[in-house]
């Protein structure tokens, strides 16, 4: 094993897993040694970072990428998170200082995760109907200090999944609607997909009523008569009205102008 060309494999400021060390032909054993004379450092049950590396939850993020198909990673940032990484951040309130990941069924973050401090806050959510193989998932994204990218979801994507984690309370709260006042650059056509591919109703007709609101210009190339908006009439908020295009019971100032 040449610990020059290992240093220059394991990227700055990451963290990789017994997995990733066997890939590149170092042993458990060898590992352990490397952390003993000071080369690596353990930052918990089979996981190693560069001694003297900063770490961040993204560091963490590439470990488990790593361990991932190519097509789609098992657990990505999305939501608000990857809507800040991607410069909405102007939009979206201050303290967001959790992590939000998402990941398929049964997704699970390791233990060594759990119990490290450089990742902070963290909430893991499944796919919530939204398969990670649809296209126009994903896109790559380096974050600052360290020399590794990471597979986050698009704005598209990152949307809808904020739309499905959150409560029918909070849908229509300024959170959302001042962040959708910010999306006037989503791509209609990666929508639309990510749309048809989405199998939550609920989802769906929440996202068509918030961007309708919203007005921009890529709404009105979207084409909700191809989506599958289920049968029937939904309540999305508790006092609201009911929206006679989406059929969904929302706040008065959300309703279809007739």
């Amino acid at each position: 094993m040449k610990l020059n060309l290992l240093w220059q494999q394991i990227p700055h400021g990451a963290v990789v897993t017994t997995a990733w060390l066997a890939a590149h032909d170092v042993t458990p054993d060898q590992a352990r040694k490397l952390a003993n004379s000071g080369w690596l450092k353990r930052v918990g049950h089979g996981a190693y970072c560069r001694a003297g590396d900063p770490l961040a939850w993204e560091s963490g993020v590439f470990a488990l990428q790593t361990l991932g198909e190519q097509d789609k990673p098992p657990i990505w940032p999305g939501g608000q998170t990857a809507l800040a990484l991607q410069g909405f951040a102007h939009y979206l309130p201050m303290g967001h200082d959790t992590t939000q990941l998402f990941g398929g069924e049964g997704a699970r973050l390791p233990r060594w995760w759990r119990t490290a401090e450089w990742a902070g806050p963290t909430v893991l959510h499944t796919e919530k109907g939204l398969p990670g193989q649809l296209p126009g998932s994903f896109t790559a994204y380096a974050p600052a200090g360290k020399a590794f990218t990471l597979q986050i979801s698009t704005p598209e994507r990152a949307i809808l999944e904020w739309i499905a984690v959150t409560s029918n309370e909070l849908l229509f709260s300024s959170e959302l609607v001042d962040t959708f006042d910010g999306l006037n650059t989503l791509r209609p056509r990666r929508l639309q997909a990510l749309l048809e591919g989405c199998r939550s109703v609920r989802t769906k007709r929440a996202f068509l009523v918030l961007a309708r609101h919203a007005g921009h210009a890529w709404y009105g190339r979207l084409e909700p008569r191809q989506l599958d908006l289920g049968k029937g009439k939904r309540q999305l908020c508790q006092s609201g009205k009911l929206d006679r295009e989406y059929h969904v019971t929302v706040p008065e100032a959300f309703l279809h102008a007739d």
